[in-house]
């Protein structure tokens, strides 16, 4: 079997999971051999740098989710580290770095206000590789007849290996301008939602195929045929509230 990724003769047994257990998901997994071990590694680079210094580290230990090695989620954005329950209690972190000017609105009666955060601490690229990962594996294993196998992925595939580095453009948005397909059925799609999990897709025309994966209160949202944006302007048009990374895209609009 060829890796779904270089498409390099692959011999390697090891399980991959299509979405990270570092997310909560223990079942849905990859065909074995379907993705080769230099690809998981070159992948596990960016994996740890979006589930660690990016906003999916707060959503991880906010649910009380467990590392791989069994311990609370730790993690960092700028100078904010986080950290999960010891306990994996849900609803219950501590957060270090905290001062004026990333805590606003704090009302002595009720001693709460509001944490200013960024996105991601130069992880935007890693976050959207994740989710262009995550997006091709469960297609290939839920969708492969209707979807992987009648569109033409090599853009997004040199992009994840290394190939062509240049950036790609993502949203995040909870704006849907039609309603979007789940790309797991049954049971796996309801084992994910229990992790606050979904993956689902859109298809726009023959160049533009939407991918939206959401964990908890985040949505990345990318197009995995190619780096062209102009489909965001649905998104920008009706969504004023839509983030667009990496953050030079925006001069583009």
């Amino acid at each position: 079997m060829n890796c779904i990724f270089c498409d390099k003769p692959n011999i390697a047994k090891s399980i991959e999971h299509i979405v990270s257990e570092s997310f909560g998901n223990k079942d849905y997994v990859m065909e074995r051999s379907s993705v080769c071990d230099e690809c998981n590694s070159k992948f596990s680079k960016f994996e740890d740098k979006a589930l660690s210094n990016s906003i999916f580290v707060f959503e991880r230990a906010r649910l009380g989710i467990v590392t791989k090695k069994g311990k609370n989620v730790k993690g960092q954005v700028k100078n904010i580290k986080v950290e999960g329950h010891q306990d994996f209690k849900k609803q219950h972190i501590s957060i270090q770095g905290i001062n004026s000017s990333n805590f606003k609105n704090f009302d002595p009666k009720t001693k709460t206000g509001q944490l200013y955060v960024e996105s991601f601490d130069k992880s935007e690229e890693s976050a959207c590789k994740l989710a262009l990962k995550i997006a091709l594996e469960s297609i290939f294993t839920s969708r492969k007849k209707e979807i992987f196998n009648n569109y033409d992925f090599t853009e997004l595939k040199g992009y994840l290996t290394n190939e062509n580095t240049k950036s790609w453009p993502f949203i995040m948005s909870d704006y849907e301008p039609a309603k979007f397909t789940s790309i797991p059925k049954m049971t796996v799609k309801h084992n994910l939602k229990k992790n606050r999990i979904e993956l689902t897709f859109l298809e726009i025309d023959e160049k533009t195929l939407l991918f939206k994966f959401t964990f908890a209160a985040v949505s990345i949202t990318v197009n995995l045929l190619s780096r062209n944006f102009k489909w965001s302007e649905i998104f920008i048009d009706k969504d004023k509230r839509i983030q667009i990374y990496p953050k030079h895209f925006r001069k583009k609009i």
